[in-house]
């Protein structure tokens, strides 16, 4: 099981909360409702599947009263007739324009409209990507991760690239992503991602300032700042997840 996604707090009364699950590596995605006694699987069949009709999925968001899914390629997802005898998964948008995917993408509601941010890989000056440089893996774990942010228009299905989160702040990783208003929260900072990796390494989680950088030349170690650490951590522990405030 690699995530779980909710559409309502269970607890509320009457509560009539439908649980999304993605596992088996990102390959399979399901839900459960009141009653169901067994999750139920929906099928993805579009061309450009990786090998063959394979789906990665990378998440799952509740929004304006439907889930929508993202795949890895940055294609998004509609999961229609839940309720009914016959739920399946339509294509919903196409991914953004020179969006080549690959990486992990994160979905999240932004002031009421569907946006996806996705870790972006650093390009070295000898124009190779950190992906080809097997031997830098100490330099690339704190700095060479920089995210960017794409807004979906609902009616015209177009994708619309955005540089800031105005006042506030995203909180994204394996477990959740969901963001805040930084005021409400004291030391969260407006217009930042703080974020996790689904890996064990602690280096691997920090906060990303998505208006600091822009149109500026960046240089390795100006990416992001990695979260405070006690002397007492381990280099590697259980990895990190995000506890969501209720209400929110």
């Amino acid at each position: 099981m690699v995530k779980l996604i909710l559409s309502i707090n269970p607890e509320e009364p009457n509560s009539n909360c439908i649980v999304f699950a993605i596992y088996d590596g990102r390959r399979h995605i399901g839900f459960a409702k009141p009653g169901d006694l067994a999750w139920r699987a929906l099928i993805y069949d579009d061309d450009g599947g990786f090998g063959g009709g394979i789906f990665i999925w990378d998440d799952v968001i509740y929004f304006k009263c439907n889930f929508y899914g993202c795949l890895n390629s940055g294609v998004i997802v509609l999961f229609e007739d839940l309720h009914g005898a016959h739920p399946k998964s339509v294509k919903f948008a196409s991914r953004p324009p020179n969006f080549h995917g690959g990486h992990t993408c994160y979905l999240f509601d932004l002031d009421g409209n569907l946006c996806m941010t996705c870790r972006e890989p650093f390009v070295d000056d000898d124009g190779n990507s950190d992906d080809d440089d097997e031997d830098d893996d100490e330099e690339y774990i704190d700095y060479r991760i920089e995210f960017v942010i794409f807004k979906l228009d609902m009616d015209t299905k177009s994708w619309e690239k955005i540089y800031s989160l105005g006042d506030r702040s995203l909180f994204l990783g394996n477990c959740c992503t969901f963001t805040v208003a930084a005021a409400d929260y004291p030391g969260c900072k407006p217009s930042c991602i703080y974020y996790t990796d689904e890996l064990t390494d602690v280096e691997v989680n920090g906060i990303y300032e998505v208006e600091k950088y822009l149109d500026k030349d960046i240089g390795l170690g100006s990416l992001v700042q990695p979260f405070p650490k006690s002397e007492l951590m381990e280099d590697f522990f259980p990895p990190l997840c995000w506890i969501i405030p209720y209400p929110l």
